[in-house]
């Protein structure tokens, strides 16, 4: 394995806990209607995912050549934890289930895996 697919797969894995981490804390990280920097907790879910989107396609990408694929496997692998992060919830104190934020996640995971696939692509026609 290359030292590039290395740090991808150690960012992966680091943001992966990092967000089973926040999903372990009691209570609504922000309580519903609330808002951190006026950000609606919808647009958050998005953002945490397109990251997670962005960083799996990452990897993607350095395992195989097929980029367009890329995007339908980065996106089903970040729904697919949206899923078990949501069913992780459903067991922690003040914590539930939401079918919303499933879709927020799916979003946002879409989002950030065609967006590497565009920046690459950009990246390529540069050169």
């Amino acid at each position: 394995m290359n030292k590039a697919l290395t740090s991808s797969m150690i960012a992966l894995t680091g943001y992966m806990i990092l967000i089973f981490y926040f999903s372990s804390l009691p209570g609504d990280i922000p309580p519903p209607g609330a808002e951190i920097l006026d950000i609606p907790r919808t647009i958050m879910h998005v953002g945490e995912y397109a990251i997670l989107g962005l960083l799996v396609n990452l990897v993607m990408i350095q395992r195989s050549s097929r980029i367009s694929k890329s995007i339908v496997y980065s996106s089903v692998f970040s729904s697919l934890y949206g899923v078990t992060d949501e069913i992780h919830q459903f067991f922690v104190p003040t914590r539930c289930f939401d079918v919303y934020d499933i879709c927020a996640d799916t979003i946002g995971g879409m989002i950030g895996a065609t967006f590497v696939v565009a920046l690459f692509t950009l990246t390529k026609m540069q050169k």
